[in-house]
């Protein structure tokens, strides 16, 4: 061996020693090798996380989109929900149903109650071992002959566990608060559309005043102007209000309201929080939009209470939503009529020419095949459209 080579030899023996000896020092500069090892796998488990994410939130949206258009559009389960909260309701004094899961089998009433009044309730019904603010019942159990003066006024909010969450918009505080992090303004504005669509499909037409600001092609009073009007039963307002809510009218608000109000809390993730309620209510609002849209036509109208004064009209079915749907020949093209009221995507069809008198046929209800894996992919809450077409 040539000294040449040895001398190589040397400097790459002095160059590893080098390098170990560096490797070390940085190592124990940064808590050892168990520590680097850990922040290894994390950096590695949130690479694989970005790139499976959105293939995971397309499915997360599909398989949410398909459950809640399946409940939504089922009469029986809106009715066995408001059977379940007035059932809940009077099971003792003090009980104030305020929410529903719905399920296929089982309803879930979300209850405040004052005292002991929460205490363990009697069969059929059945308290969570989570939480005992949720009471599960099946829904073979529910009773037919149970009425309930308040008659609730629900409203979907998404689903969870399996189930589509139902808030009762008539009942708590007199005003809902959506809102959330800058990240999920635009998710907290589209629920908040998506609820003004449920009450005003469900309401007869009159009680629902929606103010500017909620939706871009729905300019609208003011908020204060909304509020005022007179018979208006809920008010949908993006602004806050310059004088206090009057006592007769409920308030949906985007950001969080003056006084009293139930808060609804929208995650950058697109899950919701209802404050107050059980733990176990997280809730999924991504597909909360299209499935609202979808499903509009078939929300059945909303139980009228005892000192109800305003009659339903006949004519309240509503057409699907052209903006959020897959299109179909000759929808959203008509001009609305003159005396149609313009609101938030409760969108009804242009009536026929017909005699006065002559009530407008409701169209048939929604068919039961589902074609979501034929529409466009989306991974973001998409808003509810106006009534009002867009201008040309």
């Amino acid at each position: 061996m040539t000294s040449d080579t040895i001398t190589t030899l040397l400097g790459l023996v002095g160059v590893l020693v080098l390098v170990l000896a560096v490797t070390s020092w940085l190592v124990r500069r940064g808590g050892g090798w168990k520590a680097l090892w850990r922040r290894l796998r994390r950096e590695i488990a949130l690479t694989v996380k970005a790139f499976t994410g959105p293939v995971r939130t397309e499915l997360r949206y599909r398989r949410g989109l398909r459950l809640l258009v399946r409940l939504l559009r089922d009469p029986a389960v809106w009715s066995d929900a408001e059977r379940a909260t007035a059932q809940a309701a009077a099971v003792r004094p003090g009980v104030r149903p305020y929410g529903v899961l719905a399920g296929p089998e089982w309803m879930a009433v979300m209850v405040a109650a004052d005292g002991d009044a929460l205490r363990e309730p009697p069969e059929p019904w059945a308290a969570d071992e989570s939480d005992p603010r949720l009471w599960w019942i099946d829904r073979s159990d529910l009773a037919d002959d149970v009425e309930d003066p308040a008659a609730p006024l629900l409203v979907c909010v998404g689903h969870d566990m399996g189930h589509a969450v139902l808030l009762d918009a008539r009942s708590g505080p007199p005003a809902l608060s959506v809102y959330g992090a800058p990240r999920a303004a635009r998710t907290a504005r589209a629920v908040l559309q998506a609820l003004a669509a449920q009450v005003e499909a469900r309401l007869p037409d009159g009680r629902v005043a929606v103010a500017g600001g909620v939706h871009p092609r729905h300019p609208g009073p003011t908020a204060t102007a909304a509020v005022g009007q007179p018979g208006i039963e809920v008010a949908v307002c993006a602004d806050p209000l310059e004088r206090a809510l009057p006592s007769t009218v409920r308030l949906l608000s985007l950001g969080v309201a003056r006084g009293r109000t139930r808060l609804l809390e929208i995650a950058p993730d697109s899950t919701l929080t209802v404050h107050g309620a059980p733990a176990a209510a997280r809730v999924d609002v991504l597909p909360l939009s299209r499935a609202v849209a979808r499903t509009l036509a078939a929300l059945p109208p909303s139980p009228e209470r005892p000192d109800d004064e305003v009659a339903r009209p006949q004519d309240t079915a509503s057409a699907a939503d052209p903006d959020l749907l897959p299109d179909e020949p000759g929808r959203g093209t008509e001009a609305p009529p003159a005396a149609e009221p313009t609101g938030v995507s409760a969108t009804r069809p242009v009536p026929e020419p017909a005699p006065a008198a002559a009530p407008v046929p409701a169209p048939a209800p929604a068919a039961d095949g589902d074609d979501d894996f034929a529409e466009p992919s989306t991974s973001g809450a998409a808003g509810v459209s106006a009534s009002s077409p867009p201008a040309p």
